[in-house]
């Protein structure tokens, strides 16, 4: 009995033991962990320095530092181009192209041609493209392409309606903000690229790396050409509206066609009055202009008629004998028919 209550007694005691090494036996793994993790770190971090000194021996492409600043400067950049919404835009600086034609007519035409030059020089304008018709002295035209301020667009065309009598008019504006402000954005990023492009061309050592560099410093610098190019085109059409005129000389300027059928046929009356009065005028201008000739032309067949005067006489003796004989005849054919008929 003693020895079975030994036994059990020391199993107890064991056990015991057993608890009280269990806490740091995971004390122990915890520590190991942390020497393992710590280990790693250390690893990790030689593995870094390794690559810092392999990357400044040039180990490493120039495109990796390119590529990363270049992925930088977008993700720098994106939300502001990307996040203008069209109604920001719309509100804040807008890019418009303003295109304007007009169709005007001038008693004065001389004096209109006169107006437009000065007042074109005076607003910094000039003249893009210009056809000029005169098929009389009284009927004159024009076709012009202006290039006018664009700020300075509504001041020439009040000046221009005062000047002359407009007939027609249409203007349209084209809204090109997006696009203008996409180029620009494209534009910008390009300089960005040209300018770390040039920095790693006078940090670059070996040939392969300078030759890489050039050729896509070309490509950046070609790229950028093209999109000032572009910019500069839509400045220049922002910048300066173009009005496209058409005018001609009349005598008399057009009136608004009228409304009332008493208005509208005396109109047409006045019309008509004018069309007959043109025509006699065109007749006598015409006899005055053609007068050497007309003279000539009668004082030839006077000469003709002098010279045929005798040859006409006989022909008309010819004929006067031809009829007499005739009434001969038909008397003594009728006297016959008498007699016989007695």
């Amino acid at each position: 009995m003693k020895r079975f209550i030994h036994g059990v007694h020391t199993w107890f005691a064991l056990a015991f033991m057993v608890l009280l090494l269990l806490p740091l036996a995971a004390c122990g793994g915890k520590s190991g962990d942390s020497a393992s993790s710590s280990a790693a770190s250390y690893s990790g971090e030689n593995s870094a320095e390794r690559m810092s000194a392999t990357a400044s021996a040039g180990d490493i492409s120039p495109y990796g530092e390119m590529e990363s600043g270049a992925a930088q400067e977008a993700e720098g950049e994106a939300p502001d181009a990307e996040g203008i919404s069209a109604e920001t835009i719309r509100q804040e600086n807008r890019k418009l192209i303003t295109t304007v034609n007009v169709e005007a007519e001038s008693e004065e035409y001389d004096q209109a041609i006169s107006w437009l030059e000065r007042k074109l020089a005076e607003v910094g304008g000039y003249t893009e493209h210009s056809d000029v018709y005169a098929y009389s002295g009284d009927n004159r035209s024009c076709e012009l392409r202006l290039r006018i301020p664009a700020e300075k667009l509504d001041g020439f065309l009040s000046g221009l309606e005062e000047n002359c009598n407009i007939l027609w008019r249409s203007e349209a504006e084209e809204d090109v903000t997006l696009d203008y402000v996409d180029t620009k954005s494209h534009r910008d990023a390009l300089e960005v690229e040209q300018e770390r492009l040039l920095e790693l061309l006078e940090k670059a050592e070996t040939l392969e790396e300078i030759l890489k560099l050039e050729d896509r410093l070309t490509n950046v610098r070609y790229q950028l050409q093209n999109y000032e190019t572009v910019l500069r085109t839509l400045d220049s059409k922002i910048n300066y509206s173009t009005l496209v005129l058409s005018l001609r000389e009349v005598k008399e300027l057009t009136e608004p066609e009228p409304e009332s059928f008493g208005s509208r046929a005396a109109s047409g009356m006045r019309d008509n009055a004018k069309a007959i009065g043109q025509f006699f005028m065109d007749l006598a201008l015409f006899i005055l202009v053609h007068l050497p000739v007309i003279g000539l032309l009668a004082a030839v067949a006077l000469i003709v008629l002098f010279c045929t005067r005798k040859r006409r006489r006989e022909i008309r003796e010819q004929r006067r004998h031809q009829k007499e004989l005739l009434q001969a005849m038909r008397s003594e054919s009728s006297k016959k028919q008498e007699d016989q008929k007695e």
